[in-house]
């Protein structure tokens, strides 16, 4: 029992000191220049290179260039990778007659977006994916000097946009890929798939699946994008979302991996952090939708700047925080 307890201690000291060392990130795409993340962060690309179709495009053919340019560009730039894994593969599909989705993301991402017809099949492709990443020295991508621990499955699955399936599914797809990720890569970090808000119809599934998921995440994953109407949330869901996971009784810490605003964005953020969000990644400057400002931007990557690495925040006063780090030095901002 006491050994247990030390390796549970070490393990989330581990993922309390990865996110410590930067509390930010942002979403990426390699073709974009602007949309390449800021050294020595976090990057989350999107919907990135981790993605069966475009790595197992025939069964048994493995293509690793496109994912091996995002992890080099990483390494190069001191960024850690969070990799959200696509369950869907055009040929894997094919083979069971499933039904053509919708791409969220164009032509080059996949027809298909239901649960794999072969469970075996997609194992066969999640541990190629682990095993050249892990950093184990076995079958790694050559080169390999920061391997990927950080492993993000799926996306906002309540969104049919994003997966056409029941959450029996889901849950199936969810559970079975963190228990085959961690039997290859002891170490690994699985983050929960993204909620897509805290809504009336966000709240009611994942108040339903959490439950039957808990015990194979270890981050909780919250997303906030603003609606239509362009109103936003003044805690970016976090406070609605840490109430939700604990009346279902999960107690992990929270990231919000897709950040967009619509009013002053460091106000936002110090509400998200105050509300118990470890890691904010933004959305980036080119991502769809509504646009921050230029002073906004730059407001934020000032603050950025100046405060990131911290390892707690505490309220002052009402428009005042202070931020202190691993040295035991503080500082205080005013929002």
């Amino acid at each position: 029992m006491f050994v247990k307890f030390i390796l549970l201690f070490v393990f989330f000291n581990l993922i309390s000191n990865a996110s410590a060392n930067s509390r930010f990130g942002e979403l990426t795409e390699m073709r974009d220049e602007k949309m390449r993340g800021k050294d020595g962060q976090w990057v989350r690309p999107h919907p990135g290179p981790f993605i069966w179709n475009h790595i197992e495009k025939e069964k048994g053919k493995f293509t690793w260039e496109e994912a091996d340019k995002y992890v080099v560009y990483a390494q190069e730039h001191n960024q850690t990778i969070l990799a959200t894994i696509w369950p869907h593969a055009n040929w894997e599909q094919k083979s069971c007659k499933r039904k053509k989705a919708r791409s969220p993301f164009g032509k080059k991402f996949t027809k298909y977006l239901s649960k794999p017809c072969s469970m075996d099949d997609y194992k066969t492709f999640l541990l190629k994916l682990v095993d050249r990443y892990d950093g184990d020295g076995s079958n790694d991508m050559p080169g390999l000097t920061k391997p990927i621990k950080y492993w993000d499955v799926m996306n906002e699955p309540e969104f049919k946009m994003f997966f056409k399936g029941s959450k029996e599914d889901f849950i199936e797809i969810f559970n079975f890929s963190s228990k085959t990720i961690k039997e290859k890569q002891t170490d690994a970090v699985i983050v929960m798939a993204g909620a897509a808000g805290m809504f009336p119809d966000n709240k009611r599934y994942w108040k339903s699946v959490l439950p039957k998921i808990k015990d194979h995440f270890d981050i909780a994953n919250i997303h906030h994008i603003s609606g239509p109407d362009g109103q936003c949330d003044k805690e970016l869901w976090v406070d609605e979302f840490a109430d939700l996971l604990k009346g279902v009784d999960v107690n992990k810490p929270i990231w919000l991996t897709e950040a967009m605003t619509c009013g002053p964005p460091v106000k936002a953020w110090v509400n998200a952090f105050l509300n118990g969000a470890e890691l904010i990644i933004d959305v980036g400057v080119n991502a769809p939708g509504k646009k921050m400002s230029k002073k906004g931007r730059k407001k934020l990557n000032e603050f950025i700047a100046e405060y990131d690495g911290f390892t707690s925040i505490k309220s002052i006063s009402e428009r005042k925080v202070e931020f202190k780090y691993k040295d035991g030095s503080s500082k205080t901002l005013e929002f």
